[in-house]
């Protein structure tokens, strides 16, 4: 039986590596450049397994750089057709036929063999004319993907710049009357509106939604049209062009948003500063600073994820079909939502700075099943000046207050010596963060709100002594409490505070005895 059995686990452990060798082939194939020939980010794979299924001979990795290269002088239409509206259409096949398993096979033999045929003749460099040479079986588990390029606000400022802001040429709306594209002014936004295919569409999209989908109008397949035909068309015309190589703009390299800060953002008549007013809404309107979230995000789908329309256009008081049935409320506050202002928030407090206090103040709160709370006076405030507080909390005020530089914490005195805690270089280093953050610095209006990191559940109008907190055991009790399983017991509130902040926010690993000096002689129990 052992043998058997370590025989078993060894043909496991061979199948697994040869999966796992197999599986890098796949993840890692531009690493073999010898393997599959010419420059890795210039190859395209030929398959089409939506027509033939399992193939009967291993795929064909072709090298587009090389034929591009080989027929400069002929040009893109030797292999792609054109289209009298929208100029090449960079697919293939080079000519209408049905997309049957027969049709497809006989269009690429007839187009690259003959190709080929014909170079021999003329006595030019040419490709293979047998099977075994374009469908090599060390090439079949091989995979091509380009990254995806973004066209961000850097790369939209030059095109305006270099194009006379002349808006048509890229943007443009459906007119389902005339069953045409037109271009109306103030109407330009992402083409990902419409031609991200796999996105469900809400029904202000509707009509656009199924004409795309209908005529396969793709995000990729649209950007190739546009741009890449206006490309070839200034080259053409001897004028400063956009690259004509896939590799010249799929670099899988991406701006940052504070590098994208720096660029203007386009101008849609946004205002810089708008009070957010809904009809018949029960809480004052909320002043929303929208130039300065612009340059927090790389795109505006960030937050207008359907359209450009404002919030309220698509998401009522108590919802409606337009807005999927997510009322405002939600939309505004939903804390699981990256889209909503609440969500957001969340997303930023979990940067390396905020994590370390705001890992354990929970955004929802698990006994009610809701959101917890937040102050809505910080925004729902109705008036037109922004709540501008202090630039920076002050340490001065700790100076004033009877506050203790350290604390000693026993919870563990049998075994250890006191913990010293670093109660006043904690509080300073908190401080320090907060004033170097423009959101943090709006949430944290005093240094009471600093404190609440650590004391999250002191108020301080019930404190008989202002700036006198409950201390931790006034809550936590020393044995866990089965009734109450939110509650950590002492020792555990500790732990989760102490060492939980130093790991959120990236700080020097703790140890034990980092904190607690084991005693020389330790005190019995009930000593």
């Amino acid at each position: 039986m052992s043998k058997k059995f370590f025989s078993l686990i060894f043909i496991v452990t061979a199948m697994y590596l040869i999966s796992l060798i197999s599986g890098t082939q796949d993840i890692y194939p531009l690493e073999d450049k010898k393997k599959a020939g010419g420059k890795p980010e210039e190859r395209i794979i030929i398959a089409h397994t939506e027509i033939f299924g399992k193939l009967e001979r291993p795929q064909v990795v072709f090298d587009h750089g090389k034929h591009s290269d080989a027929l400069k002088k002929e040009g893109c239409e030797t292999c792609h057709p054109a289209n009298k509206e929208e100029g090449l259409i960079f697919e293939y096949p080079f000519k209408q036929v049905m997309k049957d398993k027969e049709s497809m096979m006989n269009l690429y033999h007839e187009k690259c063999i003959d190709c080929h045929k014909k170079r021999i003749k003329e006595k030019k460099k040419a490709g293979p004319l047998t099977c075994g040479e374009c469908h090599r079986k060390e090439l079949e588990s091989i995979k091509i993907k380009y990254p995806i390029f973004e066209f961000d606000f850097y790369y939209h400022r030059k095109h305006v710049k270099k194009l006379k802001n002349d808006c048509i040429l890229c943007h443009h709306i459906y007119d389902e009357d005339d069953e045409e594209l037109v271009y109306e002014e103030g109407t330009e936004q992402s083409c990902y509106y419409c031609h991200e295919t796999r996105k469900k569409k809400g029904p202000l999209l509707e009509v656009e939604a199924r004409v795309i989908d209908k005529k396969g109008l793709t995000i990729k397949k649209v950007s190739h049209l546009r741009c890449l035909n206006c490309h070839i068309d200034r080259n053409k015309r001897g004028l400063k062009a956009g690259p004509l190589v896939c590799s010249k703009c799929h670099t899988g390299k991406y701006k940052t948003v504070a590098e994208l800060a720096k660029i203007t953002r386009p101008d849609r008549e946004q205002p810089e500063k708008t009070l957010i007013n809904i009809e018949d809404a029960r809480m004052k309107r909320v002043l929303f600073d929208h130039k300065s979230h612009e340059k927090k995000t790389k795109t505006c789908r960030g937050c207008h994820h359907e359209t450009l329309n404002a919030c309220k256009k698509c998401h009522g008081l108590s919802g409606s079909p337009d807005g999927k049935w997510v009322n405002l409320s939600s939309a505004y506050h939903d804390a699981l939502s990256e889209k909503s202002c609440t969500g957001c928030h969340g997303i930023k407090k979990s940067e390396k700075g905020c994590t370390g206090c705001h890992h354990h103040l929970q955004e929802i709160d698990y006994q009610a099943i809701g959101e917890k709370k937040a102050i809505c006076s910080l925004c729902h405030r109705g008036k037109k000046e922004a709540l501008v507080g202090s630039p920076s909390i002050s340490v001065y005020e700790i100076y004033t207050q009877k506050i203790h530089k350290k604390i000693k914490i026993k919870t563990l005195e049998r075994e250890y010596e006191p913990a010293i805690f670093p109660h006043l270089k904690v509080i300073k280093k908190l401080v320090q963060i907060s004033n170097g953050s423009k959101m943090a610095t709006y949430f944290h209006r005093n240094l009471q709100t600093i404190c609440e990191g650590c004391h999250h559940n002191r108020h301080l109008e019930a404190e008989a002594k202002k700036n006198t907190p409950p201390s931790c055991r006034n809550c936590h009790p020393i044995s866990f409490d089965p009734q109450n399983i939110n509650k950590p017991r002492l020792l555990a509130a500790y732990h989760r505070r102490c060492i939980g902040c130093h790991e959120k926010m990236e700080l020097k690993p703790m140890e034990c005895k980092d904190c607690h000096k084991e005693k020389a002689v330790r005190t019995a129990k009930g000593g």
